[in-house]
């Protein structure tokens, strides 16, 4: 059965309030000292985002708007917002706020986007805390509807939540939903869990 999460409706984001899950669906590999939790609320315009890891060393090199941040300490939060259509939004961060986002349907569909201020649009704050780091971001809607014309933050949306470290010491991979490959695969539309937006 797929988990669902609510994504609450607040005036601005108090993270003490909002509702944290953890992602602890470790299906590939031995399980790692690291950990992740992900929490998510909107205000109507904007859905916002706070990704936060445990895990020491921390591995933070890439900085180019074209790099593979997996390969880095890793968080990872990826939307498809219509029931009808196979494709998706994926944001992928390193803990340097290094964006890589992609938007299609699967892997080999995935189109790369290049954006050209990541902080204006994103308002990305990456964090240090004395277990590891974390990320804080939001998403407008106006942004979601330039790929998903009718989007609101109401209703229900498919997504999940993750966090790995391809080049990282300890190598992981950590989701939210459960996962069904028998491979390292985040990019299955099919194993995403349901964000319902209240």
């Amino acid at each position: 059965m797929k988990p669902t999460y609510d994504v609450l409706r607040v005036d601005a984001p108090d993270w003490a309030r909002v509702p944290s899950v953890k992602l602890t669906h470790q299906p590939w590999l031995l399980p790692c000292a690291v950990a992740a939790s992900a929490q998510a609320c909107h205000d109507g315009e904007r859905l916002f985002v706070r990704l936060e890891a445990e895990e020491l060393p921390v591995r933070a090199t890439l900085t180019d708007p074209l790099a593979q941040v997996c390969r880095d300490s890793c968080l990872e939060f990826f939307l498809a917002p219509d029931a009808a259509d196979a494709r998706y939004l994926n944001f992928e961060w390193n803990p340097l706020g290094t964006l890589f986002l992609g938007f299609g349907e699967g892997r080999p569909a995935r189109v790369r986007q290049i954006v050209r201020d990541v902080n204006a649009l994103l308002d990305v704050h990456p964090f240090e805390t004395d277990k590891g780091w974390g990320v804080e971001f939001s998403v407008p809607a106006s942004f979601v509807r330039l790929y998903f014309p009718g989007f609101t933050l109401a209703g229900e949306a498919a997504g999940n939540f993750y966090k790995c470290g391809d080049e990282t010491q300890a190598p992981h991979y950590l989701a939210w939903a459960p996962l069904s490959s028998a491979q390292p695969d985040f990019h299955r539309r099919q194993d995403f869990g349901t964000l319902r937006f209240l």
